[in-house]
């Protein structure tokens, strides 16, 4: 057979094509020991790859991260009080002691008793003794100088109202004799009401009870006593007498206050230790020494005569008893 001019018989064949019998064997044999080391060999690479180095094995058995990691603990979320707060300060100069009562409203919603402002701001110093009440002092009279904060108490609408009035303020306030302590309560009254008017119903009203000293190496301020309609009924605190050596006073407890027809129970307290003791209701107190007192009972009797409240015996006619705190 011819092809192209050209006998079959003398067409080279490809070059390689030809494999002899007896190389066959050697060559099947290079090519699997080849396959078997490229296999080997990316199985070692892989492992080196994707080995953990020892720092992040440690990690994995002691369950702490590194030490270049930083671990935040969760926080909960903060809800910012947008009513406002009423902030009590006091300062001290030369002649006296002031607090100072600053109102401040944020919120449309939060009102002063008859009043527009939206920073209210009172200042005073210790009440008399005949009335109870802190002696309020003019702005044009309240002297210069660094106020330091005492408490901050937010303004809240825990029952989502449309109006909240806020009436907070000091309540009383006394100097302690020949120092720079002194001891206050202060009032938390805050009543709901319908937008554009109408009732007001309360939602707190709260009187707290402090004491300051100044010299105190840890807390210089300490909350003595919260007085509420849930704990005690008679539970509007006017400070009274302090006894000579300056370390006990007494406190006449109201069951309101500027109502009028009612005697005040007497309590006691011991400013360094904080213990405190109820005497309820005496016609007569008067403190004696280290910390004991002298006090007469109140007797209620029947009025011969109409009154606006009870009548109780004569003082004058009942014998002193004493005891201590």
């Amino acid at each position: 057979m011819e092809l192209a001019g050209k006998d079959v018989d003398n067409v080279p064949e490809r070059a390689g094509a030809d494999i002899s019998p007896n190389r066959k064997p050697i060559t099947v044999v290079l090519i699997i020991l080849g396959f078997l080391l490229c296999g080997m060999a990316g199985y070692f690479v892989g492992r080196s790859v994707n080995r953990p180095s020892s720092q992040e094995m440690n990690r994995g058995q002691n369950n702490t991260p590194l030490p270049s990691a930083v671990v935040q603990p969760s926080q909960p979320m903060t809800i910012v009080n947008t009513l406002g707060q009423t902030t009590y300060s006091y300062l001290e100069n030369q002649n006296d002691i002031y607090i100072k009562t600053t109102i401040v409203l944020n919120n449309p919603i939060a009102e002063y008793p008859n009043s527009k402002l939206r920073t209210i701001t009172r200042t005073f110093t210790q009440q008399a003794d005949q009335t109870y009440e802190p002696t309020e002092v003019k702005e044009a009279n309240v002297p210069s100088g660094s106020w330091i904060e005492l408490i901050k108490e937010p303004i809240d609408n825990p029952t989502n109202a449309g109006s909240i009035l806020v009436s907070d303020g000091l309540f009383s306030f006394k100097k302690v004799p020949n120092t720079s302590n002194f001891i206050f309560s202060i009032e938390l009254m805050r009543s709901a009401g319908q937008a554009g008017g109408g009732s007001w119903a309360l939602t707190k009203i709260e009187r707290v009870l402090y004491l300051y000293n100044k010299n105190s190496s840890s807390e210089k301020l300490k909350k003595v006593q919260v007085f509420d309609k849930d704990n005690f009924r008679y539970s509007f605190p006017k400070i009274d007498e302090f006894s000579s050596d300056e370390r006990y006073v007494s406190i006449k407890l109201f069951v309101c206050w500027g109502c009028g027809g009612h005697a005040p129970e007497t309590y006691l307290l011991d400013t360094q230790t904080l213990k405190t003791k109820n005497l309820g209701r005496v016609s007569y107190f008067e403190w004696q020494t280290n910390g004991s007192y002298g006090y007469k009972d109140y007797i209620v009797i029947e009025c011969l005569e109409p009154s606006p409240g009870e009548c109780s015996q004569d003082p004058n006619t009942l014998p002193l008893k004493t005891g201590s705190i």
